[in-house]
């Protein structure tokens, strides 16, 4: 895949806004840690945060939708419930499919959708999508988000929701056995991203100190010029007393 470069900046830099992120997601500079270096890697740990905030954000707008369905299937159970009542709840049933395939479809970033199976484990290694942590390539920097969130296409098909719910006792119970295991689907997720979170905040905690190191080291020799200075005002005036 050809890659985008921008002016004035290292050739091997790839900006996120204008990169395709089917297949690279932010790549960092392989030459010394120098600060420009450090604050790009700090810049991409942000980016990724804040794709984490947006799946996070998608999985519980899902759990909404999902435990909307789940209140209607639990009277469904009952085996004195008129037909007219499971008609109606199955239609109602029937809307929030569609409400949370549109969810599904709405959820994007930089542009591109995640729920859609783009960022599964399964998809072709050559796609996978990577998040350069780090100022070097190593394991620890160098995140694969397939791997790491494997997230599959979420639909109302994929979850398992089919078209009838609540035509009798049996047809409930089993809708609500697929809710449950979609929300397993969706606690799963959420417990991969906070592993993937975790990762990123600790890989900011080491990029923050770097940084503060080579701002000192920056100010030092300015530090010593001042007190070079201000020794020798100190020996001048005790010359001339």
């Amino acid at each position: 895949m050809e890659q985008k470069t921008i002016a004035k900046v290292p050739a091997d830099y790839i900006d996120p806004s204008t990169e395709d992120l089917d297949h690279v997601f932010f790549k960092s500079s392989t030459r010394g840690t120098d600060l420009k270096s450090l604050d790009q890697a700090i810049h991409n740990i942000k980016l990724g945060m804040e794709l984490l905030d947006e799946a996070d954000a998608a999985y519980e707008k899902i759990d909404s939708v999902i435990g909307r369905i789940k209140n209607l299937a639990i009277p469904s159970l009952a085996s004195n419930l008129v037909p007219a009542l499971r008609s109606a709840m199955n239609d109602e049933a029937i809307l929030k499919t569609r409400e949370l395939n549109q969810l599904c479809e709405s959820i994007q970033f930089k542009g591109k959708k995640i729920l859609n199976g783009s960022l599964s484990a399964s998809r072709d290694s050559a796609q996978h999508l990577y998040l350069m942590a780090g100022v070097t390539g190593s394991p620890e920097n160098r995140i694969n988000l397939n791997t790491g969130l494997n997230i599959p296409k979420i639909s109302s098909k994929t979850l398992g929701l089919g078209t009838t719910f609540f035509s009798n006792p049996e047809e409930g119970l089993k809708t609500m056995m697929v809710l449950e295991n979609a929300l397993g689907i969706t606690t799963r997720l959420k417990q991969r991203s906070k592993v993937i979170r975790t990762l990123l905040q600790k890989n900011k905690k080491h990029l923050d100190i770097s940084v503060a190191n080579h701002q000192a080291a920056k100010s030092a020799p300015d530090s010593m010029a001042m007190a070079d200075d201000f020794l020798r005002i100190i020996n001048t005036h005790s010359h001339k007393s």
